[in-house]
């Protein structure tokens, strides 16, 4: 009973949320397809070229920069590389690229964390089930009691770096603009603003309902369980 309580109530919590930061992916890509501007972004040099700038006006310069297709952009803090998407194609690449070059001059220590801390999340989401397939766990709420406290370290370490740079990502996007005489910088400036106003708290409920399913799946599992014995 105490498990299917626990259920519910982290379902409610996930509605609440969705409908508290109005998470609409629909919305934030509507935003960030203009084909007016993304022509006049277009002519900028390549993303690798517009990462390595800046990154110059950083002053970090020792951050390695690949291109692939078809791919998320990120900073990845095990081998100091951000790993670009080679499409020049929407003006929102300035943005991200910016976003990256941000990640990489963040606190190391809170970067490491964040790393370390995520997968240890994961093995330990793994090893959770494992022990309750096999019957070692007999008490499920204590354990997704310590399950909620570790997502809320991880969340609010994450999220703080993730605000962090989306905020100041806007910034230097529309400084590297101005550097490029874009003279359209205040309407692409208006749209960062938008598509982070949106973004942020899309992200914050992403982070946030991606671990609250993790638990769900394991409080369903403990509850089929218990009804099989």
């Amino acid at each position: 009973m105490e498990e299917l309580i626990l259920l519910i109530l982290i379902i409610i919590t996930i509605c609440i949320l969705k409908i508290l930061f109005k998470a609409k992916v629909k919305e934030i890509k509507e935003i960030a397809e203009d084909e007016k501007v993304d022509k006049v972004v277009k002519k900028l040099p390549n993303n690798k070229e517009v990462c390595r700038k800046i990154l110059e006006k950083l002053n970090n310069k020792n951050v390695q920069i690949e291109e692939e297709e078809n791919t998320d952009c990120f900073y990845f803090i095990a081998t100091n590389k951000i790993i670009l998407n080679k499409s020049n194609d929407h003006f929102v690449r300035i943005q991200t690229i910016a976003h990256e070059c941000i990640h990489s001059i963040q606190n190391k220590k809170l970067l490491w964390f964040n790393y370390i801390f995520s997968n240890l999340i994961n093995l330990f989401f793994l090893v959770l089930i494992i022990l309750q397939v096999i019957g070692f766990i007999t008490n499920t709420v204590l354990w997704v009691a310590i399950f909620l406290i570790v997502v809320i370290i991880q969340y609010s370490v994450r999220s703080f770096l993730e605000i962090e740079a989306m905020t100041k990502a806007k910034y230097l996007a529309c400084d590297y603009l101005q550097e490029n005489n874009i003279k359209e910088v205040k309407e692409i400036e208006n749209k960062y603003e938008r598509l982070n106003e949106l973004g942020i708290k899309y992200t914050c409920f992403k982070l946030l309902t991606s671990k609250f399913f993790m638990i769900s799946i394991y409080i369903v599992i403990s509850i089929i369980l218990n009804l099989m014995h």
